[in-house]
């Protein structure tokens, strides 16, 4: 067996392995201006949400969830008594709140798997901004006025996002009020007799699939976890990130997709 060492001492020996290939420090691949800068990765991951996210908000504008809000208001019969809620969507007819009831898991339904697909890119977006981003984060292509300014728009889109994925948690919670309100007008006919007949067992069934839509198993997405309390408000309203830590609201969203 050859000395691998030969080489190294005898300026006649044959090499036993083939010289490697000096690292060439013009190549481009070790160029600044080609390496991935992770600040601009977000950037555009941003980018791909806020066009996403203007059509869902015009997509809710048309939905028009807010027009069964009353309906939501009085599903609480003693919140009734201190609200007026301008009506109770009474159809007349099971034929009518039938219609009334598709019309509105219709639109939980189209509302619900937009926001699931909106709500993983944020998820995602908030995860590399936990990861790859924070007060000491150094580009080697920006100066850092430039960086703060990008973290910053960084954090108000985020903000966005959590905004608009809010108002669509708010629309599936009066669309969900909406169809319990009609659930307790279709007991009204429940062996009533003639056209207006339902079955005890129909409205069960209707009860208990509307419950598997809207507690969102059916799509493994709580919703409810983007619900925006009074508090989450102003401290968006201010700048604000959140009140806890990035780190802290990742491990929490995790919770909206289990």
């Amino acid at each position: 067996m050859p000395n691998p060492y030969n080489n190294l001492f005898d300026e006649n020996a044959e090499p036993n392995d083939p010289p490697q290939t000096p690292i060439n420090l013009d190549d481009p691949r070790f160029d600044p201006a080609n390496v991935a800068d992770p600040l601009e990765d977000l950037l555009a991951k941003i980018t791909v949400f806020k066009e996403k996210g203007e059509q869902f908000s015009a997509f809710l504008s048309q939905t028009r969830a807010i027009d069964h809000r009353d309906e939501a208001a009085s599903a609480s019969t003693f919140m009734s008594l201190f609200i007026t809620t301008g009506g109770n969507h009474a159809m007349g007819s099971l034929l009518a709140e039938r219609q009334h009831y598709d019309i509105l898991q219709g639109k939980f339904l189209d509302i619900i798997g937009q926001m699931k697909s909106l709500a993983l890119e944020h998820w995602e977006i908030v995860k590399h901004f936990n990861t790859d981003i924070d007060k000491h984060y150094y580009s080697m292509t920006k100066d850092q006025r430039q960086v703060k300014s990008d973290i910053e728009y960084a954090v108000d889109s985020i903000n966005l996002q959590r905004r608009i994925l809010a108002e669509a948690a708010r629309d599936l919670d009066i669309l969900e009020a909406a169809m319990k309100a009609t659930e307790r007008r279709l007991k009204g006919y429940v062996d009533a007799g003639g056209v207006n007949n339902l079955s005890a067992s129909e409205h069960l069934v209707l009860s208990q699939n509307r419950q598997l839509l809207t507690n969102g198993s059916q799509f493994q997405f709580n919703y409810t976890f983007f619900d925006m309390n009074a508090l989450d408000k102003l401290a968006i309203k201010f700048g604000v990130y959140l009140k806890e830590t990035t780190a802290q609201y990742f491990q929490k969203l995790s919770v909206a997709f289990e």
